[in-house]
C-alpha cells in the first residue's frame, strides 16, 4: 500500500533547486539593475579587526564613485568586513561579502563564496542578483556554489506548505565576464547533476532502497537520452556475481546493478565510472554501533556521484563513450545473511573468505570493476565508494583518497581534481602490502589482518585483484562524502563530493 511520500512522484520529491537550475535565466549587465540585489566582493586582506574605513572593494567593473558611496555607508555603519552587510545606494541594493578566509583553489573559494551568498539572500526578496565581477573568484563557480547553498531537502516533509522557503531568484545577472553558450549548458548540467546527486544521498533508506536507486536512474536517465540497463539477482547470478550478491543476502530487496551508456565524441574509445550503491548499511552480521548508524543512508554516495555524472555527460557530450556502473544493495541482518567466515565467489572466479561483513563495499566493487573491464574494456576505469572509515584517520573530512595501479591515470585525477576544486591525495599501494590480502581457506580475504593497519590501502588492495589489466583508479570519499568539512562544500548532508573530479578526469581525457 503506497502511503505518505510513496505516493509521491519522483518528480514532485525532486529539490527546488534542480528545476531551478534549468529555469533560471542567466545573461550579463553592464550597470546597476533596479530592484535587483547586487552582489559586491570584499577585497581580501581584510579581517574583522580591520579599520571601517580602510576597506577595500573588490569589484573593478562598478564605477569607482559608487564603490565610493558603497564604502561609505560599511564605514558609517561600523562594518568590518566580517560576513555580509546589505546597504541600498544611489536606490540599488548592495550585498557585501568578506572574502574566503581559507586558501584553497579558486573553485572551491568561489564556491564557498556563492555558499555564503546563498546564506545572506535567504532572508531578502531576490528576484534578480547581480553577481559583479571579482579578481581571483570565478562567477561561474559562484553560481555553482549559490546553487548548492539554495539545495534544501524538504521533500520528505509531509505538510509541505510549513516547509521552510528557500528563496530561489528567477534571474541571475553578471556584471563583467561573461558565459557563452556552452558554459551556460555545463552551469546548468553541473548544478541540476549536484541536486540530484545530494538529493538521492540525503532520501531515506526506507524510500531510496535498491529498487527504488534503479527507477530513479532510469527516469532521470530517460529525460536525457542515456541508454540504461538493469539487472536484478537472477540475471547477477548468472553472470557468477557471488561477491556482490553476498552482500545483498541480509535484505528482502533484491540487489540491482545499473549500467548507464554515455556517447562520446569518439566511441572506439571507452572509460568506465563505477560507484558503491549501499542504499543503507546497517553492517550485515558485523553489525556496526547504534550510535549515527542513521547517518548510513549515504554509503551509496559513489554510487549517487556516478548518477549525477551520467546525468551531467549526457547533457556535456564526453571526448570518449562513458559506462557508468552503480550497485546498488542494502547490507542488514537476516536468517540468511552472509556470516564471517562464510565463502563466496566472484564473478571473475577467486574465492573470498568474509571475514568482516561490514567490509561490504570492496565486495560489491569487485564484481563490479571485473564486469567493467571485461564487458567494454575500458581505457580508464575509477571506481568511487564510501569506503573505509581508516581514510577519515588518514585524511580527516576535507580531502578524500586516492590509490591506483597506473602512474599516469592517478597523475590525470590529480589534475583533474584541482580543476574541479576537489581535494584528493594519492596513497601508495605498496607491493609488500600484496600478500596481506591472501586467504589461507580461500584465495582472499575481504579484510586484513589488524595487525596490518593500512585500512584505506587494503581496501584499494583487495579490489585491484579484480580489474585485470585495465587502468584504473580508487577515489574513498568516506571522509568528504557526507558532511564535508572541505571549503567550498556544504557542511552538513549530502555534498555531492567526487563528482565533478569523475566528471572533469572524463572531459579531460584525450587531453
Amino acid at each position: 500500500m503506497l502511503t505518505g511520500f510513496n505516493k509521491e512522484t519522483l518528480k514532485t520529491l525532486l529539490p527546488d533547486s534542480y528545476s531551478w537550475a534549468g529555469n533560471v535565466t542567466l545573461d550579463t549587465v553592464q550597470a546597476p539593475v533596479a530592484s535587483a540585489i547586487h552582489v559586491v566582493a570584499l577585497a581580501e586582506g581584510k579581517t574583522e579587526s580591520s579599520d571601517a574605513d580602510a576597506l577595500v572593494l573588490n569589484a573593478p567593473e562598478v564605477p569607482e564613485a559608487l564603490r565610493n558611496k558603497i564604502l561609505q555607508n560599511l564605514s558609517a555603519a561600523g562594518w568590518k568586513g566580517s560576513g555580509t552587510f546589505s546597504t541600498i545606494c544611489d536606490g540599488n541594493h548592495f550585498l557585501v561579502v568578506a572574502p574566503v578566509k581559507i586558501k584553497t583553489t579558486k573553485p572551491q573559494r568561489s564556491r564557498a563564496y556563492g555558499l555564503n551568498v546563498a546564506a545572506a539572500i535567504k532572508s531578502l526578496k531576490a528576484n534578480q542578483l547581480v553577481i559583479c565581477k571579482a579578481e581571483g573568484i570565478c562567477s561561474k563557480s559562484t553560481i555553482d556554489g549559490l546553487a548548492m547553498g539554495l539545495y534544501t531537502c524538504t521533500s520528505f516533509k509531509i505538510q509541505k506548505k510549513d516547509a521552510p522557503k528557500t528563496n530561489l531568484p528567477t534571474k541571475i545577472s553578471l556584471w563583467g565576464g561573461k558565459i557563452d553558450a556552452d558554459q551556460e549548458t555545463a552551469l546548468r548540467a553541473m548544478m541540476k547533476a549536484t541536486a540530484v546527486t545530494r538529493f538521492v544521498q540525503d532520501a531515506p533508506a526506507n524510500w531510496f532502497d535498491p529498487a527504488r536507486f534503479a527507477s530513479v536512474s532510469q527516469e532521470l536517465c530517460k529525460d536525457y537520452g542515456v541508454k540504461v540497463q538493469v539487472m536484478k539477482r537472477s540475471e547477477l547470478e548468472a553472470l557468477g556475481m557471488g561477491s556482490f550478491l553476498s552482500v545483498n543476502n541480509g535484505s528482502h530487496v533484491e540487489a540491482h546493478m545499473i549500467v548507464m551508456e554515455i556517447d562520446g565524441k569518439d566511441n572506439s574509445k571507452c572509460v568506465a565510472l563505477v560507484g558503491k550503491g549501499l542504499t543503507f548499511d546497517a553492517g550485515g552480521v558485523s553489525l556496526k554501533p547504534g550510535a549515527g548508524m542513521e547517518e548510513m543512508k549515504y554509503d551509496m554516495s559513489g554510487g549517487a556521484a556516478v548518477l549525477g555524472s551520467a546525468l551531467y555527460l549526457s547533457q556535456v557530450k564526453p571526448p570518449v563513450k562513458t559506462i557508468c556502473i552503480i550497485g546498488a544493495t542494502e547490507n542488514l541482518i537476516n536468517s540468511k545473511a552472509t556470516k564471517p567466515g562464510d565463502i563466496v565467489v566472484a564473478m571473475n572466479g577467486k574465492t573470498i573468505e568474509v571475514q568482516n561483513t561490514d567490509a561490504e563495499g570492496r565486495l560489491v566493487l569487485a564484481d563490479l570493476v571485473h564486469y567493467a573491464s571485461v564487458t567494454y574494456k575500458p581505457e580508464m576505469m575509477i571506481d568511487i565508494a564510501t569506503l573505509t572509515g581508516a581514510v577519515l584517520v588518514a585524511l580527516g573530512t576535507v580531502g578524500a583518497g586516492l590509490m591506483s595501479n597506473d602512474d599516469q591515470i592517478a597523475s590525470h585525477i590529480l589534475k583533474s581534481s584541482q580543476e574541479a576544486g576537489e581535494p584528493f591525495w594519492q596513497l601508495p599501494m605498496w607491493p609488500e602490502l600484496e600478500s596481506e590480502t591472501k586467504g589461507s581457506t580461500a584465495d582472499l580475504n575481504n579484510i586484513a589482518k589488524s595487525s596490518v593497519k593500512a585500512g584505506t590501502i587494503m581496501g584499494a588492495m583487495f579490489i585491484k585483484e579484480f580489474v585485470g589489466t585495465t587502468k584504473w583508479a580508487h577515489l574513498d570519499i568516506a571522509g568528504t562524502g557526507w558532511s564535508c568539512k572541505a571549503t567550498g562544500y556544504p557542511s552538513n548532508g549530502g555534498c555531492a563530493y567526487g563528482l565533478r573530479t569523475m566528471v572533469e578526469s572524463v572531459l579531460r581525457f584525450n587531453q
